[in-house]
């Protein structure tokens, strides 16, 4: 550890931040960790967790102290720990109240979990499946019930699929109806 004074320190670190004058500076205030670490429990810190967080605290402290500002570089410190320890602290235990709310097993509730979360690659599968059953439904149509099916894929109306083929809607209905029916038949092949 350097003998050297915290303002000196400071000073070289403001130059380069890489230095090993880092750790000698996290050394001298070492004792600051571990009174904080007596205080204070977070779950699922070790050692060296706690280590590397003061650490990080040191590293931006002496980025954003003003000595020309503030006058005890170690208080400073100190504070901005006793921050970072709160800040985990409330972010283990907002954790912990989201991993107590009720969890469900997914071997007992699997026709739950595969009736209700989407499968995107089912999705992608039956979606291939549809437009393959439509190429192959197309010449087993009538006529008119190709027309008419070609219209409704196009997206347009019944009304406007008979003034643009002279049907009466009855016979477009019809058309549609049976065409439908043809896909269902395909589909459940």
């Amino acid at each position: 550890m350097s003998d050297l004074s915290d303002t000196v320190l400071l000073e070289r670190l403001s130059h380069n931040l890489d230095s090993p004058d880092l750790l000698d500076l996290f050394e001298r205030y070492r004792p600051v960790l571990q009174r904080l670490q007596k205080q204070y429990f977070i779950p699922g810190f070790e050692q060296s967790d706690w280590e590397q967080e003061a650490l990080l605290v040191m590293y931006h402290t002496v980025q954003i102290f003003e000595t020309d500002r503030l006058r005890s570089f170690g208080a400073f410190y100190r504070l901005q720990l006793a921050h970072r320890v709160f800040d985990l602290i409330r972010q283990s235990q907002a954790l912990k109240r989201q991993m107590t709310r009720t969890a469900i097993s997914i071997e007992t509730e699997a026709a739950y979990i595969s009736d209700t979360v989407p499968d995107q690659h089912w999705l992608l599968r039956e979606q291939l499946e549809a437009k393959e059953a439509v190429y192959e439904v197309l010449p087993r149509l009538s006529g008119i019930e190709h027309t008419v099916f070609s219209g409704i894929l196009k997206g347009e109306s019944l009304q406007k699929i008979c003034q643009q083929n002279q049907l009466s809607f009855h016979q477009a209905r019809s058309a549609s109806q049976r065409s439908q029916a043809k896909l269902r038949e395909l589909l459940a092949e």
